[in-house]
């Protein structure tokens, strides 16, 4: 084939129109192999997502022939020519795998990352080889595997992800992860499995994975792990009970506004407010609670809410008996900004706690500023006020006095001096800038 013909060749294999490419590809076919393949991994590169489909077609016609052009492509400059080239040889399945492991060089990184990727898109036996490659002893191409089997849609995948949650070797754990979240769904058995039995490292990760479900039937296993894991998983265990958006849930995060750790009780109370839970009678009744915890925390979160229900609420943990609480009273009240609350703030700037007198003049000073605020913003322009509008005697559409144009239709609404230009009132004989007689 002269250069001629190769550039004929790939001018139509590359064309915008499907009939020209087809008919290249038709034509190509009548061609050996052997001359055909080269001319079809001279566009292999081809970035149009129409053209790379046909080429992919064109390929798998010549299945295990077109092998070796494309795993030599494997070591090419181009990342668009190597993915390219790695897509394609997915689409052959692992019927393709025994040929396609003998033609890949040995120790060569670049290519090993590559055949990695490719592994993941065979599918099928593909598979067993590809979870090999978690024990790579190269850190890179072992990441390169993890990340890859992202792409798996092979429930076996799955359990042999989760055991790389128990390394210690953080960077594996996270890249296992983010593989996690895009199949977990295929074996959600294996993963209620392994909430039960992971390593405290693993169970954190596990948990992540499980929220996302907002399962309620796992409220009970949150519970549990909140009450007997370490710290790390506990925290986990009640951000996914917050998305648990249930009844029970909420009373299971209302309860935990009074647990023993303050590190458990602000976790709670941040994730009743991040997940934007309902107001109900669950936090409410925890502000006159008689654990103290439970009131200062559920005082905390019901200031977060502006919720008109909640103001009578606050007002009377302005008298709780704790300064702690007295103090989160005002906070709340202030950060509601509601002037009605001024005179009960005003009575506790004496209060016996310096806590209390602090939180109460700033929670004044915060609804000053709003007061302020309000009165800063722009009035109604003075054309808009109805005091000053008219209607158009041209459209009869409202429009303001002063106005000597109509916006809407242009019409003129006044009459201009011929000498100076002012705009002259109906009935004026004259204009009072310069004396013009009108």
């Amino acid at each position: 084939m002269n250069q001629e013909e190769l550039g004929r060749y790939r001018q139509n294999l590359t064309s915008a129109r499907a009939d020209i490419r087809r008919k290249a590809i038709a034509d190509l076919r009548k061609l050996p192999g052997d001359e055909a393949i080269p001319v079809l991994m001279s566009v292999i590169g081809e970035r149009n997502g129409e053209v790379q489909a046909d080429l992919t077609k064109a390929f798998l016609a010549y299945k295990d022939a077109a092998l070796p052009h494309l795993v030599k492509a494997f070591s090419d400059p181009s990342w668009n020519i190597r993915h390219a080239a790695s897509r394609i040889i997915g689409a052959l399945g692992d019927s393709a795998l025994g040929r396609f492991l003998e033609l890949i060089p040995k120790n060569e990184e670049d290519v090993d990352y590559w055949m990695v990727q490719t592994l993941s898109l065979m599918g099928g036996e593909a598979t067993r080889y590809l979870i090999k490659a978690f024990a790579n002893p190269n850190q890179r191409m072992r990441l390169a595997a993890i990340r890859a089997a992202g792409n798996v849609r092979d429930p076996q995948m799955v359990p042999a992800l989760l055991t790389l949650l128990e390394e210690k070797n953080w960077p594996v754990r996270k890249a296992t992860y983010d593989s996690l979240t895009l199949i977990h769904d295929l074996n959600p058995e294996a993963v209620l499995k392994a909430l039960h039995s992971a390593s405290v490292e693993a169970k954190y990760w596990v948990i992540k994975l499980v929220a996302v479900n907002c399962d309620p039937a796992l409220l009970r296993t949150f519970c549990e792990i909140v009450d007997r894991d370490p710290e790390e998983s506990k925290l986990e265990a009640i951000r996914a009970i917050a998305m648990i958006e249930t009844r029970d849930a909420q009373k299971v995060l209302v309860g935990y506004l009074s647990h023993k750790t303050w590190i458990i009780r602000k976790t709670a109370a941040d994730a009743i407010w991040e997940q934007g839970l309902d107001v109900g009678e669950e936090l409410l009744s925890a502000a006159a609670d008689p654990n103290v915890d439970a009131r200062y925390w559920s005082v905390r979160v019901l200031g977060r809410s502006n919720e008109p229900k909640v103001f009578g609420r606050l007002l009377d943990s302005l008298h709780d008996p704790h300064s702690s609480v007295r103090a989160a009273a005002c906070q709340a009240l202030g950060s509601m900004g509601d002037r009605r609350a001024l005179p009960p703030l005003m009575e506790l700037i004496a209060d016996p706690s310096e806590d209390v007198r602090t939180a109460a003049i700033f929670a004044v000073s915060l609804i000053g500023d709003k007061d302020e605020r309000i009165a800063s913003q722009p009035s109604v322009p003075k054309h808009l006020k109805p005091e000053n509008q008219m209607p158009c005697p041209h459209c009869q559409k409202s429009i303001g006095r002063s106005f000597t144009f109509c916006p809407f239709c242009l019409g003129h609404l006044k009459n201009a001096c011929r000498k100076c230009g002012r705009p002259m009132e109906a009935g004026w004989k004259g204009c009072p800038d310069c004396g013009q007689p009108a």
